[in-house]
């Protein structure tokens, strides 16, 4: 399955640099809605990524989340996340589909609990300690 398979992307503001890479440069924004649970993982910069209230229609699930290189934020199938480069510099990330049994465990947790850093990404959801969001 490919990512335009998976993704309906509502803006054209960023540019693929390879098979699984996404950058968008500084000023630019990307929208998109994944049709299933979905890992963004940050390979190069700061991004800024808003999340609407998702198909749950939970307050808990909006929110501004900023990672850095080497984080990763799930997002959840139908909800709306708006991504943009932080600091005048490009941004790169990778869009990966979450496995089904992962993706449907129980209700969804709040964005903020669906964030893993580092090497941890894969594994534990968990919140480390250093997270930053409004």
């Amino acid at each position: 399955m490919t990512i335009s398979q998976i993704f309906k992307f509502a803006s054209a503001a960023a540019s693929a640099t390879g098979p699984s890479a996404t950058t968008v440069l500084p000023g630019k924004a990307v929208s998109l809605t994944p049709r299933a649970t979905t890992a963004l993982r940050v390979a190069e910069g700061h991004a800024w990524v808003t999340l609407d209230d998702g198909p749950h229609g939970s307050g808990a699930e909006a929110g501004d989340v900023f990672l850095h290189a080497g984080q990763t934020l799930r997002i959840a199938a139908g909800q709306h996340a708006v991504i943009e480069p932080l600091g005048g510099q490009r941004l790169q990330y990778r869009l990966s589909a979450v496995a089904a049994s992962a993706a449907t465990e129980g209700s969804p947790a709040p964005w903020w609990r669906r964030a893993a850093f580092g090497s941890a990404a894969g594994t534990d959801q968990r919140v480390a300690a250093d997270a930053c969001c409004a």
